[in-house]
């Protein structure tokens, strides 16, 4: 097993912005009339056109096609892509135990009550804030609805509980990525990786992270150790096969990609296709990296 990579010392940033239409409780009023001269009938100059801000994710016109998404496993956080959360109901069932309460909210969670899940964890981590465990599984909570911001108090206090517990700096690692804080993010999935170098969920989510920050050979390096055992995610190969077509290595990183199709993915099995027929992307454009959700 090598030994884990050496913190970057590049920051990072990714820009997350929103376009919004403009809106308003009075209509629109038209331009001034000019006054009107003789006989001629007075002209109104029609109203400006409003256009629709464009969203920073739209394709620019006749830009090339973009590449498949990096996908991240238990691992990278989900972009915030809903609105704030309402408060949390005040009357939540006091739970009897922190275990009760974490078994109440993985059933609510397993039949699709998200919301419920996270309300009843969290009366039980208000009452036990010294369990580690419902931490970091109120922090998982909010990372699969969207919010690692919400997520990041929890699995930060996880690791002080348990500063060695491997999950909870992976979870801290995924909450940070979410909220764009890459250098951060490589930092935790280093420590959750020195605390237990076989977890290979650590190491993909250490080689997307360098993925987004363009380490190509460190993320070439972090991704090797991740498909290194068994068991292998397909999206691990996916990854790896990434990493090494920005290398322009492109016999590696098909044999990367015929890895994560053999076990089924689609996304492993189309970068392959994509790859089919050249000897260098010398001359194309090199593929990017996006998020990927768990």
């Amino acid at each position: 097993m090598s030994s884990p990579l050496s913190r970057p010392t590049l920051a990072a940033a990714l820009a997350l912005a929103l376009g919004l239409g403009a809106c308003g409780d009075d209509p629109p009023r038209p331009a001034p009339v000019e006054p009107a001269r003789a006989s001629v009938e007075p002209k109104v100059k029609p109203p400006a056109p409003v256009v629709a801000p464009r969203s920073p994710d739209a394709a620019a016109p006749n830009a090339a096609p973009a590449p498949a998404p990096v996908a991240a496993d238990a691992g990278a956080a989900a972009p915030i892509t809903r609105a704030e959360r309402p408060p949390l109901p005040v009357e939540v069932p006091a739970p009897t135990s922190i275990d009760d309460a974490m078994k109440e909210a993985a059933a609510k969670a397993k039949a699709g009550d998200r919301d419920g899940a996270i309300a009843v964890l969290h009366a039980g981590v208000s009452r036990w804030p010294r369990n580690a465990t419902a931490r970091v599984e109120l922090a998982r909570l909010y990372l699969a609805a969207g919010e690692p911001g919400r997520a990041r108090p929890h699995a930060e206090e996880a690791t002080r509980l348990r500063t060695d517990w491997s999950t909870a700096w992976n979870t801290l690692g995924r909450a940070e990525l979410g909220m764009a804080r890459l250098d951060d993010a490589a930092s935790s999935f280093q420590r959750a990786i020195e605390a237990n170098e076989t977890n290979r969920h650590a190491w993909n989510n250490l080689g997307h992270t360098l993925i987004l920050q363009k380490k190509w050979s460190d993320a070439v390096d972090a991704l090797e150790q991740a498909v290194d055992g068994d068991p292998v995610e397909p999206y691990m190969w996916n990854n790896l096969g990434m990493a090494l077509e920005n290398l322009d290595r492109l016999d590696e990183a098909r044999a990367a990609y015929e890895q994560g199709a053999a076990a089924g993915p689609h996304l492993a099995a189309r970068n392959r296709e994509r790859l089919e027929g050249l000897d260098s992307l010398a001359v194309v454009p090199l593929p990017g990296a996006s998020g990927g959700t768990d």
